[in-house]
């Protein structure tokens, strides 16, 4: 697990996020550029394992990390737009 703030890995969460959009839709114009696709490859890696140290360290991003294992956890804290995170 990473010592980072929950601040500084949420930003590091939506910086790699944008990067993934922004080369995905250059993807779509050009997808056969293989640069391209080892940028998005690995800001997609990057970005897994920001999300991974994160929902680790401070619950789920989205719906789709709740681990209900201990029932329905999404809902138990203040969601990231919420001010979960500043």
């Amino acid at each position: 697990m990473t010592n980072v703030s929950k601040e500084k890995l949420m930003q590091r969460f939506r910086e790699t996020s944008f990067a993934l959009i922004d080369i995905g839709l250059y993807l779509d114009t050009h997808p056969r550029d293989e640069k391209a696709m080892d940028y998005y490859n690995k800001y997609q890696q990057i970005n897994k394992e920001i999300r991974r140290d994160y929902e680790a360290a401070y619950g789920p991003i989205t719906f789709r990390g709740v681990d209900t294992g201990d029932g329905w956890t999404w809902v138990r804290d203040p969601w990231p737009w919420e001010g979960g995170c500043k």
